[in-house]
């Protein structure tokens, strides 16, 4: 029985790879299988039918089947007895040999043609559906197996179908691909989206929209798109692998992730089939696009540089990162663009102008000696070089060290991290991702191997999540530490993230232990609403903990925090360089369990 079983997969799912992703043999009427749907001959131009909805429920090793058998049919009464008429393609048809009912053949032929009529009982009753197949390309033995199709009395109805000669019944209407909706700065989040499948530019491309759910999610994370695509119950044992615009999608659950270098262009993709049983190994090529037409998604803010260069030069003017942070705040408005600029020393600024653009003051602060000036810029384009003049007078000392109106030239470009020793790091891409959020600082270098205290895990993870949390806590060795620091310990203490090492103490110089970071990264993960699956590692040094071996457990499972040669050296101290990863990491499942 078992053999038989593993047999009727094998048919199952060669028949579905073969007719759902090869157009020449697709069973979608769609595709190229035309629908077969012969009763006896009607002379009107309109008849009125019968319909009827039913469940079909697949046999164990059968499951398959349930894609090519619909859910509704027509109702039909020959001296007294009821029976639904199916509708399957011709080529699903052409490999069936028999189709029985309580040893009685449900499949008859008329003209030539087969028709397939289900009896059923005046109560509805389910009714047990045996299916004898012939699959040409899988083998010469036929196969056996068996549905169960439950009728819904409820779902009776009348209907007015209108018979037409096949030759005149319209043509579906082709959908070729048209750019919709562009975005710029599209805010950090999760998004439903529906997408299509095009051979080269026609759309409803059938034969790989089948093995996919029509829904699915855009993540958003600091500018870059990431699209989640779920493979169908019935394609799962046959869908290996996925690509969109050369990038290889990573898979968990019969979801494929892929990032995606653009949300509103035509990109090249593949899906790779194995069917071990049809001898079939193959990547299938298709066009992939989301529909933009009608798809709303905010804006934010985002971080660029800016370069000042010397009037006319290509040399750095005395207004780069002195006078001018490097970094600035672009905003897209409807007719182009708000940059906020800040000067840092904007006590020594009188006036300040762009030429070509609006400038307004937006704001001035007292930061220490310092008074600090912010200016938007409104701006039409951002590859522009723009001419700015600032009027500085500068002081020191009660005595004017120069007065000018210094005129420089300004260019944004892409937030570049400055760190000379990542070059070669293992974690390079995400030092420089978080660096571009605002996780991590500017700093001539970033010290990558260096160990992690227990202060500095807890300021960039607190950065990262950032909590809103007034707090005041216990620890009574914090007080040493920056504003910003002392801040971020206790909010990560009130939000339940840190319990510190004692009830007074935070054991902010320590070295943060690999399970110390995975429970407070686990807690994180717990208060946005992640349920622990249970999930188990092969690690061999997990430690006694059981908070901290599960913490552990779970993280590996989603990808956050890997081990090396089967342990996951539970008390060694992280290094920098490991910390960018878990951050990063831990960034992207918040943003999918949003």
């Amino acid at each position: 029985m078992a053999k038989k079983s593993q047999a009727t997969k094998a048919v199952l799912a060669s028949l579905l790879a073969t007719s759902a992703i090869v157009p020449a043999i697709a069973v979608n009427a769609e595709v190229g299988g035309e629908t077969t749907r012969t009763t006896e001959a009607v002379t009107t131009s309109a008849a009125v039918v019968k319909t009827i909805d039913f469940k079909v429920e697949a046999a164990q090793g059968s499951e398959s089947l349930q894609r090519f058998i619909p859910t509704s049919g027509e109702l039909v009464e020959r001296n007294g007895q009821q029976f639904i008429q199916l509708e399957l393609s011709e080529s699903v048809l052409g490999m069936v040999n028999s189709i029985t009912v309580g040893g009685q053949p449900a499949l008859h032929e008329y003209g030539g043609n087969k028709v397939i009529y289900i009896p059923i009982a005046t109560n509805y009753a389910p009714v047990e559906v045996s299916l004898n197949m012939t699959i040409p390309f899988v083998g010469k033995d036929p196969v056996d197996y068996k549905a169960t199709l439950t009728p819904y009395k409820e779902t009776i109805k009348e209907v007015t179908a209108e018979t037409k000669p096949a030759e005149e019944k319209p043509a579906v209407e082709e959908k070729i691909f048209a750019e919709g909706n562009t975005y710029e700065f599209v805010a950090n989040g999760k998004y439903a989206v529906k997408w299509d499948a095009y051979k080269e530019k026609v759309g409803n491309y059938k034969a790989i929209t089948n093995h996919f759910a029509p829904d699915a999610k855009l993540l958003v994370r600091n500018g870059k798109y990431f699209v989640q695509l779920t493979v169908t119950e019935g394609s799962k044992d046959m869908v290996a692998a996925l690509k969109i615009g050369g990038k290889e999608a990573t898979e968990k659950d019969g979801v494929y992730t892929v990032e995606i270098a653009s949300i509103s262009d035509l990109q090249e993709a593949a899906v790779h089939v194995v069917v071990a049983s049809a001898n079939m190994d193959k990547w299938y090529e298709f066009n992939f696009a989301l529909e933009t037409a009608d798809l709303e998604l905010p804006t934010a803010p985002v971080r660029k540089s800016v370069t000042s260069y010397k009037d006319g030069t290509q040399e750095l003017s005395i207004m780069h990162n002195k006078y001018l942070d490097d970094e600035v705040t672009v905003t897209a408005t409807e007719g182009g663009y708000d940059l906020e600029l800040t000067f840092p020393e904007g006590q020594h600024l009188l006036d300040f102008t762009v030429e070509g653009a609006t400038v307004a003051l937006k704001s001035e602060k007292e930061v220490g000696k310092n008074t600090v000036k912010i200016y938007t810029v409104s701006v039409d384009d951002l590859e522009k070089m723009y001419t700015a003049t600032a009027d500085l007078k500068v002081i020191v000392g009660g005595q004017v060290l120069y007065e000018t109106a210094h005129d420089f030239q300004m260019k944004l470009s892409k937030l570049v991290a400055p760190f000379s020793d990542i070059t070669n790091d293992n974690h390079k891409e995400f030092i420089e991702t978080l660096y571009e959020e605002g996780i991590f600082k500017e700093a001539d270098k970033f010290n990558p191997k260096d160990t992690l205290k227990r202060y500095q895990f807890a300021l960039m993870l607190n950065r990262a999540l950032d909590l809103d949390v007034p707090a005041t806590t216990n620890f009574t060795d914090i007080a040493k530490l920056d504003q910003e620091t002392q801040d971020a310990v206790k909010a990560l203490n009130a939000y339940g993230i840190i319990n510190g090492t004692s009830a007074t103490t935070f054991g902010a110089g320590d070295g943060i232990k690999r399970q110390h970071a995975a429970l407070m990264i686990y807690r994180v993960l717990e208060k946005n609403g992640y349920k622990a699956t249970g999930v188990t590692s092969n690690f061999t040094d997990l430690p006694k903990d059981a908070e901290a071996v599960k913490a552990i457990n779970e993280l590996n499972n989603l990808g956050i925090m890997t081990g090396y040669n089967g342990q996951v050296t539970p008390n060694a101290v992280l290094t920098r360089s490991q910390m960018a990863k878990i951050v990063n990491n831990t960034l992207n499942v918040l943003l999918e369990l949003k």
